[in-house]
């Protein structure tokens, strides 16, 4: 079971790179150490190597520990699930040239944060609570009532945060939904954790 905890850290590591890449490209943004900048294509080594030495590392430190087992997993795949959803939102905005303060922005919003949750509902089912009975009809209900709450909050985090920081000279539109995004991915998170273990999975 360790070794297999260690090669989900890995590809959850690979799928994170993917779109903190795709962040960045779109936020034009630029990965600077000591004055040189690092090339995109390094976080498919970066991403991985340290998701799969941190899970390795705490899976020692926490091993008769569940609960932090199960949150530093949930965490791994929490940041990936960050950049899954700010990902799809900045390239959905890019793509469509939509404005940040418009009710279509709502829409994108939405799109990107139910496809990083129904990710998550794989990650956490398979990986973080290791839930080894078969899926039931009553369980995914209840995930998705779990899940609808944490998108609302989510939804309602970002745009709220959107309000508050539009017009602000130092953001363009794509930092702009970034930051709001940042803000709902930690409230919802919360939410989720607790939900997912004592109501789904619990």
């Amino acid at each position: 079971m360790f070794k297999k905890d260690y090669l989900y850290a890995a590809v959850v590591g690979l799928i994170t790179a993917f779109f903190v890449r795709l962040l960045l490209i779109n936020t034009q943004t630029l990965i600077v150490i000591s004055g040189m900048v690092i090339p995109l294509w390094t976080l498919f080594i970066i991403f991985p190597a340290a998701e799969y030495i941190g899970y390795v590392i705490a899976s020692k430190l926490f091993s008769h520990m569940l609960f932090l087992k199960q949150l530093g997993r949930f965490g791994i795949v929490g940041l990936m699930n960050f950049s899954v959803d700010t990902g799809i939102a900045t390239s959905l905005r890019r793509a469509y040239d939509i404005d940040p303060e418009s009710r279509t922005m709502i829409l994108v919003l939405l799109g990107a944060t139910v496809v990083a949750l129904i990710n998550s509902y794989f990650w956490q089912r398979v990986w973080t609570f290791a839930e080894k009975a078969p899926p039931t009809s009553k369980e995914f209900l209840i995930f998705v009532v779990v899940t609808l709450i944490g998108l609302g909050i989510n939804t309602g985090v970002a745009l709220v945060v959107i309000q508050l920081l539009a017009g602000n000279a130092g953001l363009n539109a794509d930092r702009l939904v970034t930051i709001s995004k940042i803000f709902a991915t930690i409230v919802s998170l919360v939410w989720n954790f607790f939900g997912y273990k004592f109501i789904v999975f619990g």
